[in-house]
């Protein structure tokens, strides 16, 4: 994940959709408006 052009999250992207760790990959999946169980 990239913010301002900095990575501030990595790893292979189902355990980010499972667990992301900083609040602004939080946000974001929120936002989108998709469901991940």
């Amino acid at each position: 994940m990239i913010k301002d052009g900095k990575v501030v999250e990595q790893g292979p992207s189902r355990e980010i959709f499972a667990a992301p760790q900083q609040a602004y990959t939080q946000e974001l999946l929120r936002s989108s408006g998709l469901v991940f169980a």
